[in-house]
């Protein structure tokens, strides 16, 4: 799991009591927008020959050998918990998913990115779109 923490957001949530439904639906449009940033930063499958590969991991992930999006990832979720609090879920349900890219990589998967690092190399740009709901926020309690 991968948390990002974007200061400012507890207290401009802490204003909009006044707004809920603008909250929670700047939030909504953020997190969707987000994920759709991790989604398309998917990297492609490592250049290793391997004539056996199906491309089952990279379709359950919305992507393809080459990366990026390419579909419907298997988990693709985003729930609001009220308020600023929103989650977003992104993955894949494989077995063997944690083996290959998760926190339990396998040895032999040590060519394999793993999913934390593709969220860390979106986290400058996820960050950007909150702060700019941030900005909008602040511009309507402002307004």
């Amino acid at each position: 799991m991968v948390m990002i923490t974007i200061d400012g957001l507890k207290e401009i949530t802490e204003r909009m009591d006044e707004a809920p439904a603008q909250l929670e639906e700047g939030t909504k449009i953020t997190m969707n927008a987000s994920m759709a940033v991790l989604h398309e930063n998917i990297p492609p499958y490592p250049n290793v020959p391997n004539p056996t590969r199906t491309g089952t991991l990279g379709r359950t992930l919305g992507s393809s050998m080459d990366g990026g999006a390419m579909g419907q990832p298997q988990i693709y979720e985003v729930t609001p918990l009220g308020g600023a609090n929103i989650q977003g879920r992104f993955g894949t349900n494989l077995d063997y998913a944690p083996y290959v890219i998760g926190e339990a990589q396998a040895w032999m998967h040590y060519r394999w990115w793993m999913l934390r690092d593709v969220a860390k190399a979106a986290e400058g740009k996820i960050a950007e779109l909150w702060n700019q709901l941030l900005e909008k926020l602040a511009a309507f309690l402002d307004g």
